[in-house]
């Protein structure tokens, strides 16, 4: 009888302590540059919970041993930690993020002597073609003719025109256009690569239940829900949400 009860307390106690463990929480401060960083998101990645830090920077959420914390803000680079024992224990841990800079292209100046007199009558002669516009201050008196066709003129269209605006002289040229056209594209292409590397196929194949070769299938059947357009603007909470929703269905309609 004593055996069986020592036996009863014993599993009782290992049961409390994989409760406890499965329900600890990790407080901590981020940092960047010295200073707290507020509205950072923190998202653990494994059970899709998230939270926000304070003014302080200080956050709490909820994590055990191996779970992987990924931490984000707009003006710094998204930083991610896998949860130790050691973090679990400790009272308080303190999370760095990188400032986020744009680095300018190095530029080569040649042909300088260093003698700032010399150097100015090396600057080449303006070859910009110069207007022959005169202007006099009777100017402003003048009265200008009425216009003849008022609201229903026709608006000057081309093929890449949108709306009676046209994109290729507003964008300095068909080249430029094409080159912003391109930006856009390549920008769509990668958005599903970086989100699904953001959040890891162990997040995707065992929460979400999206086999591994159609993780990017669904990702673009989310996409009608502007999570792109959220990813860009750091709302990495709002799209784990709709994620979440998406694969009900999309699980329903693949299997």
């Amino acid at each position: 009888m004593k055996l069986k009860l020592t036996n009863l307390v014993l599993l009782l106690i290992l049961t409390l302590n994989c409760f406890a463990q499965n329900n600890s929480k990790i407080v901590g401060t981020i940092l960047g540059e010295n200073s707290f960083v507020k509205d950072a998101h923190i998202i653990n990645v494994n059970n899709g919970l998230g939270t926000i830090s304070n003014i302080n920077g200080e956050f709490q959420i909820s994590a055990k041993v191996n779970d992987i914390l990924l931490f984000s803000s707009i003006q710094y680079e998204r930083k991610k930690i896998k949860v130790t024992e050691q973090m679990l224990t400790s009272k308080e841990i303190i999370v760095d993020l990188i400032s986020l800079v744009n680095m300018l292209k190095e530029i080569t100046i040649t042909k300088l002597t260093g003698d700032l007199y010399v150097d100015i009558k090396g600057i080449p002669e303006d070859t910009t073609p110069k207007h022959n516009f005169t202007y006099d201050i009777s100017d402003l008196y003048k009265t200008l003719p009425a216009d003849q066709h008022g609201s229903r003129a026709a608006p000057v269209l081309s093929p890449l025109s949108s709306g009676g605006i046209n994109l290729a002289s507003l964008f300095g040229g068909k080249s430029s256009v094409d080159r912003i056209l391109k930006r856009k594209l390549s920008k769509k292409k990668q958005f599903p690569i970086k989100l699904r590397k953001t959040l890891g196929d162990y997040y995707f194949i065992t929460y979400l239940k999206i086999p591994e070769e159609k993780i990017f299938n669904f990702i673009s059947y989310c996409e009608y829900r502007n999570i792109a357009q959220k990813f860009d603007n750091n709302k990495l909470m709002e799209i784990i949400e709709i994620l979440k929703e998406e694969s009900i269905s999309y699980n329903e309609i693949s299997h």
